[in-house]
C-alpha cells in the first residue's frame, strides 16, 4: 500500500514537472523560433516594403543580407540580382546601392564587386563606372594599378615579357611612350617629394620661394631645408675624409634652356636628351638637386666617394638620383654626382627598397600628390 502511495506521489511530481516544462516551452518557443529564423533581422519597415512589392517570399528563402536590406531601403532592389546581393558585403558609403547595381549591370559578379570595394581606390572606382566590363582578377591586389591603363599594361607585358606588377609600374612611369611625348604638369612643385622626369614637367613660371645660398659657395643655392641638409651631409663626409664640393645647384628656367639648347646644337637632340633635361624638366629647377665633385675632379665623384654617397647620403635626406643601372628607368646616363633631396624618411625608404625614385613615387607617393 505504501509503495502505491509513493508511486502516486512520484507520478504527481513528475506530472507537475512536465507541466512546468511544457508551460515554459509554450512561452519560449516563439522566441526560439525567432532566433532560428535568420531573416527576422530585417526591420519592420523593410518587411512591410517586401510585402508591398511582392518580394517577401523570394527574399525570405535566403539568409539575411545587409546588402538586400540596404537595396530595399533605398528603393534600388532588383529581383534578378538577389543571389548576387546576398554575397556582396555592405559598404558604409552613400553611393553604395547605386554602385552595386551599376557594377551588376556591367556584368561584374558579387566576388568582383567585393574586390572592387576592397582593393580599388576611389579614383579607380570612378573610372570603372565609366567603362565597359574589364577582367580585373590579375590586378586587384596591385595597389598602383590604374584601370584605364590595363590595355597598355597588357601590351607592355607581352612586348617586354615582364610580370604584371612590373608592367604596371613601368607603364605608370610612362616607359611605354616616347620621352616627352605626353607631359603632365605637376600640381605640387613645392613638395620635397614631387617627381620631375621626362613625362612630368614644372608649371611654366614656377620659382622656389625659399632658396638659400650654400655656405661653402654663395653662388650655389638650394631650398632652405635642402641647403641645411647638404651642409650636414658635407660635414659628415669630412669626418670620413670624403671631400667633395658643389658645382651646380638651383637653375632658372632660362639657364636650363640655354644649357640644353647648347648641348642639343653640339651633340644633337637625341644625344642631349640622355644627359641633360629639357627646361621645366630639370630637378635643378626645383631647388632640390645639387651636383657634386670629388676634391681634385672637375665634375664627377671617384668610385670610392660614389660608394660612400650611396651608403650615407640618405641619412641626410638625399639620394643619388641617377645611380648606376638606372638608365632604363630614368632615360638618363649614370650621374653619380647628381643628388636629389627628398627628406630623411623618404630618402631612407628609397635606399632600403633599392629602386629608382620614379618607381618609388608611383608605388608609394603618387596618391598623396593628387
Amino acid at each position: 500500500m505504501k509503495k502505491k502511495k509513493k508511486l502516486k506521489k512520484n507520478l504527481k511530481i513528475i506530472t507537475s514537472v512536465l507541466i512546468i516544462i511544457v508551460g515554459i516551452l509554450g512561452i519560449t518557443k516563439p522566441l526560439w523560433t525567432k532566433k532560428e529564423n535568420k531573416n527576422i533581422l530585417y526591420s519592420e519597415e523593410v518587411i512591410t516594403t517586401m510585402k508591398e512589392q511582392n518580394i517577401y517570399d523570394e527574399i525570405m528563402k535566403q539568409d539575411y543580407s545587409q546588402t538586400v536590406e540596404k537595396m530595399i531601403e533605398e528603393n534600388k532592389y532588383k529581383s534578378e540580382y538577389l543571389k548576387e546581393y546576398i554575397k556582396i558585403n555592405l559598404q558604409e558609403r552613400e553611393d553604395f546601392a547605386n554602385l552595386v547595381n551599376l557594377f551588376l549591370n556591367k556584368n561584374y559578379n558579387a566576388e568582383e564587386i567585393n574586390n572592387i570595394f576592397e582593393y580599388l581606390n576611389d579614383t579607380n572606382q570612378k573610372k570603372l563606372t565609366e567603362m565597359d566590363y574589364i577582367d580585373l582578377k590579375e590586378y586587384f591586389k596591385i595597389s598602383n594599378m590604374e584601370v584605364d591603363k590595363i590595355d597598355r599594361y597588357e601590351t607592355y607585358q607581352k612586348e617586354k615579357k615582364v610580370s604584371v606588377n612590373d608592367a604596371v609600374t613601368k607603364v605608370n612611369i610612362g616607359l611605354d611612350l616616347e620621352f616627352y611625348s605626353e607631359i603632365e604638369t605637376i600640381k605640387d612643385p613645392d613638395s620635397y617629394t614631387t617627381l620631375l622626369n621626362k613625362y612630368r614637367g614644372l608649371p611654366e613660371n614656377y620659382v622656389p620661394e625659399d632658396l638659400t645660398s650654400l655656405s661653402i659657395n654663395k653662388n650655389y643655392k638650394l631650398r632652405k631645408e635642402a641647403a641645411e641638409a647638404y651642409e650636414n651631409l658635407q660635414s659628415a663626409a669630412l669626418l670620413d675624409n670624403v671631400k667633395f664640393y658643389p658645382f651646380s645647384a638651383y637653375r632658372t628656367k632660362a639657364y636650363q634652356n640655354n644649357l640644353y639648347t647648347n648641348y642639343a646644337k653640339r651633340d644633337g637632340t637625341s644625344a642631349a636628351d640622355t644627359y641633360s633635361a629639357r627646361p621645366r624638366h630639370s630637378e635643378h629647377e626645383l631647388g632640390l638637386a645639387v651636383d657634386i665633385r670629388s676634391d681634385g675632379l672637375s665634375d664627377n665623384l671617384t668610385d670610392e666617394h660614389y660608394t660612400w654617397m650611396l651608403n650615407n647620403s640618405y641619412k641626410y635626406g638625399f639620394i643619388v638620383r641617377y645611380a648606376k643601372g638606372s638608365t632604363p628607368i630614368t632615360g638618363y646616363i649614370e650621374e653619380p654626382w647628381h643628388l636629389r633631396f627628398l627628406g630623411v624618411d623618404v630618402a631612407t625608404d628609397v635606399h632600403e627598397k633599392g629602386i629608382t625614385f620614379d618607381e618609388y613615387y608611383d608605388l608609394y607617393l603618387k596618391e598623396n600628390h593628387k
